[in-house]
């Protein structure tokens, strides 16, 4: 029997003759479990296995994750990688729980790395991400993955809110989407095996041997204070869009963003500085801060004796884990003071470098995150567009912070020649971004100005012309 679905499509109901299924009822080969249950709107026919899904419900788990590079290209080549990406296109029904990129940047260089170079333990944990069944999850039930693990789910209920955020292995679950052959659940963490045996780092030798990227998040801890104007010293996790912060001396510029605002996440990302003033700070290792000469240098590589701006000197540096939430609020300068005299920046060091090198010539991490973050400046503080931003699930701003996070770790990973390639072409995109702002937004006087002259010099090559 063919009936036809409210939207549309039609499903097939058939009753089973002979076999271990005799006298079983199936609606497009699915069990139909209970039958005849009334409501007071119509009929119900619970089902067991999985939803119905209609033909429109194409492609594969691979076709859902290669739609999105922005969000799961370093997946998508590590499954390539281990050989798994057949087994994801064609396999069916499959779960995959799928890491995005953000979820792999945070693990610390050497797990990565690992991965990378031994074959058995990235397929591993990469069949530790899938379950052999279309899996619609259910709050406290617990599955096996094909590297024959167990995920166990779980669920949380805001206190205002009837919805439940699903979580597996306590990792929130946010999106999921159906494909033809499977169901691809998002998250942002990788699941690593329990019984995965990895190495030790090697011990550190010197900066950057466990430094970038890689091993956390880029910011602040809540109880870090800053300047607001009126206010005064106020902790990073009651600041709000709006805020007049000092960023040097006595001028205040307006918070317009939030690069990342996790009020309840934790870190051991992080160290702790402190300078013979007393005014000692906690701030993750890719945090630029400024120095005696001007310039910006990541946090994890100063060092006892090092002075920062404001003639501030480092009296002691040491790793620390922090757990009152994560913040990285920017100013239209890129700058701010914290916790009394130390002048900060509101942007990170992708590599173990002050600078970026492109073809030669040094860019400093400043200017070029500075450049970089023009048109989210333009959206929120220019044009004031950004008062109700939202954060995704690691805090990160939507839009705005975690796909240019993506993409510049993306580039960062590219070989020589193509890093260059990009990078000069991004310069050269940055360089235009810093005349647009400071002829039409910064200075917008000066602007008026030049286009005055720039068209009395065009008038007057043209009268030239006509004689």
């Amino acid at each position: 029997l063919e009936v036809e679905a409210f939207g549309g499509a039609t499903i097939t109901v058939e009753k089973k003759d002979g076999g271990i299924q005799d006298g079983l009822v199936f609606v497009d080969e699915v069990q139909v479990t209970a039958a005849d249950i009334e409501a007071s709107n119509g009929i119900i026919h619970s089902i067991s296995a999985r939803p119905i899904l209609p033909d429109c419900v194409t492609g594969s788990i691979v076709t859902e994750l290669t739609s999105a590079p922005l969000s799961f290209q370093v997946l998508v080549d590590l499954a390539s990688k281990a050989g798994l990406v057949d087994t994801l296109s064609n396999g069916s029904p499959l779960t995959l729980f799928a890491p995005n990129n953000l979820a792999f940047a945070k693990l610390d260089k050497h797990v990565l790395d690992f991965l990378n170079d031994d074959m058995d333990a990235l397929v591993k944990v990469l069949t530790y991400h899938v379950v052999p069944t279309n899996l619609y999850l259910e709050v406290d039930e617990v599955v096996t993955t094909v590297e024959s693990g167990e995920l166990t789910i779980t669920g949380t209920t805001a206190a205002d809110d009837d919805d439940v955020d699903l979580e597996v292995n306590g990792i929130r679950i946010y999106e999921t989407n159906l494909v033809g052959n499977g169901v691809v659940h998002r998250i942002s963490t990788v699941l690593i095996p329990p019984d995965l045996v990895i190495p030790e780092p090697e011990p550190c030798s010197g900066f950057g041997c466990d430094f970038g990227f890689g091993g956390g998040f880029v910011c602040f801890s809540g109880s870090t204070t800053v300047d607001v104007q009126n206010k005064g010293q106020t902790k990073m996790s009651e600041l709000q869009i709006g805020d007049n912060i000092a960023v040097d001396g006595q001028t205040y510029e307006p918070i317009y963003s939030f690069g990342h605002r996790a009020p309840s996440a934790k870190s051991d990302n992080f160290v702790e500085i402190k300078t013979t003033t007393g005014n000692n700070v906690q701030v993750s290792k890719e945090h630029l801060l400024f120095v005696e000469d001007g310039k910006t240098v990541a946090a994890g590589s100063i060092q006892k004796g090092d002075r920062l701006a404001n003639d501030v000197i480092v009296q002691s540096v040491k790793s620390v884990s922090i757990n009152d939430g994560l913040y990285a609020p920017f100013t239209p300068s890129g700058k701010y003071v914290v916790n009394g005299n130390i002048l900060a920046s509101s942007f990170i060091s992708f590599d173990n470098d002050s600078q970026v090198n492109v073809g030669g010539i040094n860019f400093s991490n400043q200017w070029m995150s500075h450049s970089f973050e023009f048109p989210h400046r333009v959206v929120c503080h220019y044009l004031g567009q950004c008062k109700n931003e939202t954060y995704d699930a690691d805090g990160l701003s939507e839009g705005w912070g975690n796909y240019p996070l993506a993409f510049i770790t993306q580039v960062f990973g590219l070989g020589t020649v193509a890093k260059t390639l990009v990078f000069s072409t991004m310069i050269v995109v940055f360089a235009a971004f810093n005349v647009i702002e400071t002829a039409f937004f910064a200075y917008p006087v000066v602007g008026f100005v030049a286009a005055i002259m720039a068209m009395a010099m065009m008038k007057k090559n043209k009268n030239k012309n006509i004689l």
